[in-house]
């Protein structure tokens, strides 16, 4: 679906078997400290590691509080690490790493400790641009990435009503890791986010449905999470399930009448989104339909769920994570939109929530997109029951 790469599809492939690996070490001391990202105690299930006077710490744990993406390459021993601005590589047993291709020095190389590849704590600042501090009274390591106090910024993003509550509590979460942050997040639907950050009217739009070729052609797009098109009916509906043939008809106007589906007999009241609404773009290319031009429009996901819960006789489409308890969430040839339905591919109508930028992402607006994908960001995510990328 993307024009470049997924940089934040996890490819979290850094299953590392020591026999594979150039170097293993079996009998380094235990470096008896804590470490703290941006806030929060990392704890790993490997020891940090002291040698030779420098602590190392496991690349896999840091690098998910930074939403970036690790691939192991077990024919030569190189750890890729990749977030939205840059590409850094480590070998094992080398000194030598790269960011962007250009060579850098570590004072010492990475080693492998219990199948996990480990890297000086301050090459996480040289590779990242992360504030490290270390208190050797508290023997506590800071390493301070989004709330780098070296960071400050003003973030515009809009689009999609359905992303907006994610978007939102990133933005509160960021805020308030880092006050020197200044981030506005509003609605108006995918088309509207995606014509804005076209145009640079803000810097990241927000998105419920795939990029159309031309904007592909002027956009990056970075996956957040992945989400279902639920169809929602008024709680007292008798109907539970349709076929996805009956979806289509219903929504085309082909099918008037419940009782043409099992139902009471009364009109069904057809509600769909304003024409910018990525779920409503969503909706009609994955059922290949379009939906009649009669149905009652709403302009924001909250509006499409009150009409319908409103309506005995209503019926509308919300995405899977914002169905409340005032409507009721149809089958799909007996399939419910669920997180393991939609998960696994099985429920018909599923999605990816997407953030575009226009060309090379700036640095806070990367950091923003970093945020987002990193393992804070997609408890975010979960929290508003969507499905994690990183899962």
């Amino acid at each position: 679906m993307s024009k470049v790469k997924r940089l934040f599809a996890i490819v979290l492939t850094l299953i590392l078997v020591s026999s594979a690996i150039p170097l293993t070490v079996s009998a380094a001391a235990t470096a008896d400290i804590k470490l703290i990202i941006d806030g929060a105690l990392i704890v790993p299930d490997v020891p940090y590691i002291l040698q030779d006077g420098v602590t190392l710490v496991p690349i896999r744990f840091v690098v998910d509080a930074f939403g970036a993406d690790v691939v192991w390459e077990g024919s030569t021993g190189t750890v890729t690490v990749t977030n939205t601005l840059h590409v850094v590589k480590f070998t094992v047993g080398s000194k030598t790493y790269t960011i962007d291709g250009a060579a850098k020095t570590l004072i010492l190389a990475p080693v492998n400790q219990n199948g996990r590849v480990m890297i000086p704590i301050r090459a996480i600042s040289e590779a990242f641009g992360a504030e490290v501090i270390y208190d050797s009274v508290a023997k506590t390591a800071y390493i301070n990435y989004f709330s780098n106090p070296a960071l400050s910024g003003t973030l515009h993003i809009s689009g999609s009503t359905t992303v907006q509550p994610i978007a939102t509590a990133a933005a509160e979460a960021l805020k308030k890791m880092n006050g020197q942050l200044s981030i506005t997040v509003s609605g108006g639907g995918s088309g509207t986010g995606i014509t804005e950050a076209i145009n640079g009217s803000v810097n990241i739009g927000m998105s419920s449905r795939e990029l159309k070729a031309e904007e592909a052609a002027q956009l990056n797009e970075y996956v957040i999470a992945h989400d279902g098109v639920a169809i929602i009916v008024h709680t007292s509906n008798d109907v539970k399930n349709l076929t996805t043939d009956q979806v289509k008809k219903i929504f085309t106007g082909e099918i008037k009448n419940w009782n043409e589906v099992g139902g009471a007999n009364a009109p069904i009241i057809v509600y769909t989104r304003e024409s910018t609404s990525g779920t409503l773009a969503a909706l009609q290319d994955i059922l290949g339909i379009k939906v009649k031009e009669t149905a009652t429009p709403t302009d924001s996901t909250g509006l499409m769920r009150q009409a319908v819960a409103a309506d005995k006789n209503g019926v509308g489409y919300i995405s899977s994570g914002q169905v409340e308890n005032d409507v009721k969430a149809l089958t799909i040839g007996n399939i419910a939109p669920s997180l393991g339905n939609i998960k696994s591919g099985t429920y018909p109508i599923c999605r990816d929530l997407i953030l575009v930028v226009k060309g090379k992402p700036g640095l806070i607006t990367a950091m923003y997109i970093d945020f987002l994908l990193s393992k804070a960001g997609q408890k975010l995510v979960t929290d508003e029951k969507y499905i994690s990328v990183k899962d």
